[in-house]
């Protein structure tokens, strides 16, 4: 009976570490997140040339990455292949994936992080690193 309660204690402690720290906004649902995350969308949009990627502080110290990849990838979606945490940094990894069809001028993707330790990297699978844009709106 014992060994029962050990195991299912150890397949909770699996479970609970197997929880994803990330997910992804729908772009219909951001003006529920944040007006600045709203306007800054927007911007992309009119500023097609923005490639990279920006960070904001949005509900309860949560953080959202805006990742875009410019009008000269406008036939592209990009997807989250994962986020790695370490002590000393968060690699937020993702792909590019072909778009079935190509509505956004700038895509981007909109990818929410429970926490960013340390320093942020956003890269692809490939390991080519997105900049941090300055550009505000």
């Amino acid at each position: 009976m014992r060994s029962r309660w050990i195991w299912l204690f150890v397949i909770m402690l699996l479970l609970a570490g197997c929880q994803s720290s990330y997910w992804v906004l729908e772009k219909e649902r951001i003006g529920e997140s944040s007006s600045e995350l709203e306007l800054y969308a927007n911007y992309l949009q009119t500023h097609d040339d923005v490639k990279g990627y920006q960070g904001f502080t949005i509900l309860e110290g949560r953080k959202m990455v805006i990742v875009s990849l410019g009008s000269s990838e406008k036939d592209k979606k990009l997807e989250v292949s994962g986020v790695k945490y370490s002590p000393k940094e968060t690699i937020v990894t993702v792909k590019r994936k072909p778009a079935p069809k190509a509505n956004e001028k700038n895509p981007y993707i909109l990818i929410g992080l429970d926490k960013i330790e340390g320093g942020l990297i956003v890269q692809d699978e490939s390991g080519n690193r997105f900049e941090e844009t300055d550009d505000q709106q």
